[in-house]
């Protein structure tokens, strides 16, 4: 004869038992797959030190990182609440890739400090609109941008895609300039076109000693040039760089204005990608030479058309401080293109200075580009 409540009451334990081994299991799953995001996280790390002319595909992990940095931070919440001990797996996770998110995001969002000594404004203008067939840039906008240049009351103006045309309004900028009270300049030309040119300039409120072109690519407005600057009793040393530029059309990342399909705008985006990724490394080079010749007291700026968290970056980030990440405040985001939330602006300084400012400008609606803005001192 059976008992029903003892009969019940080993069916209720085998039942436990059965829960107990299932979120057993879930709970081991769960932390193999922290382990895994873990370990890919650093292997993402490590291929952002890797040139991308050794391993190309090392280039591409660099727009991985945040997202597997967020991933991390999800799975450190997660165990938080769940099992605080197994927190250490994304918590040591992040505290190695502590670089990237410093290079990431900016946590400065109280700076009394105030620009004592100089400070220095670049603007990628995209020509100021005045090249592009197809832009809608009204002569409006274009007053407006540069009147911002000018209103910033900067010393030093670094404009990569810079356009001038002497004998039209408001494109005569060089002019305009120099009125406004930046009379020294260095302005490389990429180009002619009709009367009108494109290239690359420093504008500054103090003479200039020297100037030098360190890299000019044929056909583009890709440059890195120098001036060197005397500053009251200092010289300092101002790269403009516009590195390789990826090319990329809006309509190649639209489905609806682009015929091709998926695999075939994939591989075209991802031949350009890489193609950008290993021309920057030797410009990077070039740069990395030019400023070590110049000693001390070197600001570097402008479009590098990278992100804070690819080889080019880093490897400049490795010998010079980055404004942003000193003073900067937010994602700092500096490109208004199709492409979200891209910081590809940057503004590096060497030794002898510091930075006491930095901000993302916003007021130049005829580029696609926000500016960079950053107050140094002499620190020795």
């Amino acid at each position: 004869m059976r008992v029903p409540g003892k009969h019940q009451k080993q069916d209720g334990n085998q039942e436990a038992g059965k829960g107990r081994v299932r979120k057993s299991n879930t709970g081991t799953a769960a932390i193999r797959l922290s382990i895994f995001f873990s370990l890919l996280t650093l292997l993402f790390y490590y291929s952002c030190t890797i040139r991308p002319e050794k391993f190309w595909l090392a280039g591409f992990t660099g727009y991985l990182v945040p997202l597997f940095i967020l991933f991390q931070l999800i799975f450190l919440a997660y165990w938080l609440w769940k099992k605080p001990l197994v927190a250490l797996i994304p918590g040591i996770t992040l505290f190695l890739g502590m670089r990237f998110m410093q290079a990431g995001f900016g946590l400065h969002y109280l700076i009394t400090e105030k620009c004592s000594e100089f400070k220095v404004l670049s603007l990628n203008a995209r020509t100021f609109g005045g090249m592009d067939k197809k832009s809608a840039v009204k002569k409006e906008d274009v007053r407006k941008t540069i009147d911002a240049l000018i209103a910033s009351e900067a010393d030093i103006l670094c404009i990569q895609e810079m356009h001038d045309y002497p004998g039209i309004k408001p494109f005569n900028i060089v002019k305009t300039l120099k009125k406004a009270g930046y009379p020294h300049f260095f302005y490389s030309v990429a180009g002619k076109h009709w009367g009108s040119s494109v290239g690359m300039a420093i504008f500054s409120k103090h003479p200039l000693l020297a100037k030098k072109v360190i890299l000019k690519k044929e056909g583009s407005n890709n440059q890195i040039i120098m001036a060197r600057i005397k500053l009251k009793d200092r010289r300092i040393s101002v790269f403009n760089m516009h590195l390789q530029s990826v090319a990329l059309k809006e309509n190649e990342l639209t489905e609806q204005e682009n015929r091709l399909n998926w695999l075939e705008r994939s591989f075209s985006i991802g031949k350009k990608l890489k193609k950008g990724f290993q021309l920057r490394a030797g410009q990077i080079d070039e740069l990395l030479s030019g400023a070590a010749s110049e000693g001390d007291y070197i600001v570097i700026c402008g479009d590098m058309n990278d992100t804070p968290y690819s080889n080019a970056y880093l490897r400049l980030r490795d010998q010079y401080r980055n404004s942003f990440e000193d003073k900067g405040k937010g994602f700092g985001i500096t490109f208004k293109g199709p492409v979200p939330f891209l910081r590809i602006d940057h503004q590096f300084y060497g030794k002898g200075l510091s930075v006491t400012r930095y901000e993302t400008k916003r007021e130049f609606p005829a580029s696609d580009h926000h500016g960079t803005e950053a107050c140094y001192t002499f620190s020795d």
